[in-house]
């Protein structure tokens, strides 16, 4: 899978784009919960208040603050307060009708650790507990009592600072918060004003962090997704172009249904991978770290999480063990699955004529059902995460609320903290389950990626020189000298010492039984194999020093089975050359025998022919063959057997109006045949006998002195015919 890293390469603004954007949704995801735990804590829990100094104390507090504190003390209380009628309360500005006292802006730092216990002791001599306590009536009595007797004033600071010292510094800031609250209610401040302003600032703060998380992720998903089709594109690209250099022996190694599959199964499952690493794979590590960092500042509640991470690493380690083979196994079910599909919808004929539907249906029940019941195994596999996961996300969170309800309860946590960890525990959780699903994804992916990476590696036999040499445009004589050739792995030659020269004007006819090697041997000529021993030269060059596109810009090939392309008649006929006039098409019809067929069809050359040439006949699908390659107008033509789907009358009039081309452009003419009515006329006859040549001359001599061509021109001809 690391050798399809590479083909980000050309996409890296987009990579560094991506990794920015899911950086930021990050940072977004994760403000979130401190916002939220502020909204609660103290949005509605103080009712807007966030320090730990009161802002405002009314004159009646700031006098009685002298009771609890000594001269300086209080002296720093009167340096830090100033009177006014308005305030600033979280950055808000407030108007009273009665003047208070106003903290000073720059007091805040000095004043706190003087204040605090002080202005609680006021704070709770109101309190009704107190007044009780003291048996008076009504607050004022109380400080009354206190004025009378200053030494109960220490007592009473003394016994609120022992009961202090056992208080957590949370506890301390809660109360002093909840008392401040009740001051500036008694001053008259509007404190539902205060607590919706503040839950309003913070909400707006995070509807804008979300927003802000929801574009980058937005962005990050399509960068992903433009980036991973455009490297599949180019995976894609080079894969056929790599199989467009494929030679024989390298299609041998790999079927067509099984290139089909790593051309589009396989690639799509790098793609949606690709897409999974550069959008999420990078997402759940930046979420789950960053998230694993908040949570360390609640310790009491950290030792669950690290519990259920590791049981969570144990469960993706087992699955992965068990579906990596099975991966494996089904990327080739899936070859075969498609080989016997292709093989069946090409044969549906001879299916149909042999009443074979019901073998083929248990054959093709067979395929399907293999892979079924194999993805059915690998789904119940992987859908076991996620129950398993959401139960150990129920129980983090249970544990959580659990623990800590006992903190809040202790004072050593607030309601808001509790809500941020649980968040933050989720992100945790869901990361992981991210990379669960990842390492799931990956082991198919890696199958697929070295399905594909084994082809654009496999080594093609058939190269272009490193220094070519360039062919003559005239044409010159096609010398095979000693060919011989084996096909890979073979043990014997299947082509034996075959010498001969064509020279330009001439047609040269091959001929033998089946097997004999005709095919293989005019295949080597456009180096669809290269000779195991010898040479093939034109002119004085041998074409295995010629690149091999120059050496077939000099080759028309009419293959055994004629080949048409989904287009019009004109776009295959203009295959083999994009810039063929007028002239040359309607000359190549001609000499094909096919102008007559194609100006009845209703749209002539702009008639539509379907995949594999399907809506024309045998016949004509061979002629058209036939004029894609004279269109060519190249130096050597080549017909694979290409006269046996003509009847004899097209046959005899094809070679005629041949004859006629040959003359005029002194091409050199390979024909590989079956019947000898064909080649009778052709100026060298080559017989070939189980790859080795039998005997060389024309229709004539070789009746006299060649037995193999007596025996099959015997088997053809009339004893009429064979006199002529």
């Amino acid at each position: 899978m690391l050798k399809a890293f590479k083909y980000l390469k050309p996409f890296w603004l987009s990579v560094i784009a991506i990794i920015v954007c899911v950086f930021s949704q990050v940072q977004c995801e994760l403000a979130l919960p401190d916002y939220m735990s502020d909204i609660v804590t103290y949005g509605i829990q103080y009712s807007g208040i966030t320090e730990t100094v009161p802002e405002v104390i009314s004159e009646q507090t700031y006098a009685h603050l002298a009771y609890f504190m000594s001269e300086d003390d209080y002296a720093i209380v009167q340096q830090s307060y100033t009177l006014s009628k308005t305030c600033t309360i979280s950055k808000k500005e407030y108007s009273l009708d009665n003047a208070v006292y106003v903290l000073k802006q720059d007091r805040a730092d000095a004043v706190s650790k003087v204040i605090m216990q002080p202005f609680m002791i006021v704070e709770m001599m109101s309190s009704d507990e107190v007044i009780s306590q003291m048996h008076v009536d009504n607050v004022e009595q109380v400080w009354q009592m206190l004025e009378a007797n200053p030494t109960m004033a220490s007592q009473i600071a003394a016994q609120v600072s022992k009961k202090m010292d056992g208080y957590t510094d949370e506890n301390l800031e809660s109360a002093v918060r909840m008392m401040e609250s009740q001051e500036y209610a008694s001053v008259g401040l509007d404190m539902e004003k205060i607590q919706n302003s503040y839950i309003y600032g913070k909400g707006g703060v995070m509807l804008a962090i979300a927003l802000l998380g929801s574009i980058c992720a937005i962005v990050a998903a399509f960068l992903s997704s433009r980036t991973a089709t455009g490297a599949a594109r180019a995976i894609r690209k080079d894969v056929f172009e790599k199989v467009e250099s494929f030679s024989s022996e390298e299609f041998s190694h790999f079927s067509t249904a099984s290139l089909i599959t790593r051309t589009t199964n396989d690639i799509q499952q790098i793609q949606n991978t690709l897409t999974m690493i550069l959008r999420i794979v990078m997402f759940a590590p930046m979420m789950g770290l960053t998230s694993l960092f908040k949570v360390m500042r609640y310790k009491e509640l950290a030792g669950i999480l690290g519990w259920t991470v590791v049981g969570m690493i144990v469960l993706m380690l087992i699955v992965f063990a068990v579906a990596m083979p099975k991966f494996k196994i089904s990327q080739k079910l899936v070859d075969n699955l498609n080989l016997v599909t292709r093989e069946q919808l090409e044969g549906m004929s001879v299916i149909r004529a042999f009443n074979n539907e019901s073998l083929e249906e248990k054959r093709f029940d067979k395929a399907n059902s293999d892979i079924t019941n194999l993805n059915i195994f690998l789904n119940r596999l992987m859908a076991v995460i996620s129950p398993v996961m959401s139960f150990m996300m129920s129980v983090v969170t249970i544990a959580i609320i659990w623990i800590g309800a006992k903190s809040i309860d202790l004072g050593t946590m607030q309601i808001g903290d509790m809500m941020a960890f649980i968040q933050y525990s989720t992100h945790v959780l869901i990361s992981f389950m991210i990379v669960a699903s990842i390492f799931i994804m990956l082991p198919r992916a890696s199958v697929s990626a070295n399905r594909v990476f084994e082809v654009l590696h496999t080594e093609v036999k058939i190269k272009d020189p490193e220094n070519p040499i360039s062919l003559p445009s005239e044409n010159e004589p096609v010398t095979f000298d000693h060919v011989s050739f084996r096909y890979p792995h073979a043990e014997q030659n299947i082509l034996e010492d075959i010498t001969f020269t064509a020279r330009p004007g001439e047609t040269v006819a091959l001929i033998g039984s089946t097997g004999s090697g005709k095919s293989t041997l005019i295949n080597l000529l456009p180096r669809f194999f290269d000779v195991s021993e010898g040479a093939i030269r034109i002119g004085n060059t041998d074409i295995r020093d010629v690149k091999q596109k120059e050496l077939r810009d000099h080759i028309g090939y009419i293959p055994q089975k004629g080949v048409l392309f989904s287009g019009t008649v004109e776009s295959n006929l203009k295959y083999a050359d994009e810039n063929a006039t007028d002239e040359t098409i309607e000359r190549a019809l001609e000499i094909s025998q096919a102008k007559e067929f194609v100006e009845q069809m209703p749209e002539r050359l702009q008639e539509p022919i379907s995949q594999g040439g399907t809506n024309v006949s045998g016949g004509q699908k061979q002629r058209l063959s036939i004029a894609r390659a004279l269109a060519k107008k190249a130096n050597i033509y080549i017909f694979d057997d290409t006269f046996s789907a003509l009847d004899y009358k097209t046959d005899a009039k094809l070679r005629s109006a041949l004859s006629e081309m040959i003359a005029e452009t002194k091409a050199t003419v390979f024909i590989v045949a079956q019947r000898i009515s064909t080649i009778k006329h052709a100026d060298q006859i080559i017989v070939l006998d189980k790859g080795r040549i039998a005997g060389i001359g024309k229709h004539e001599d070789l009746l006299k002195n060649c037995t193999v061509y007596q025996e099959i021109a015997k088997s053809q001809l009339s004893q009429e015919e064979l006199e002529k």
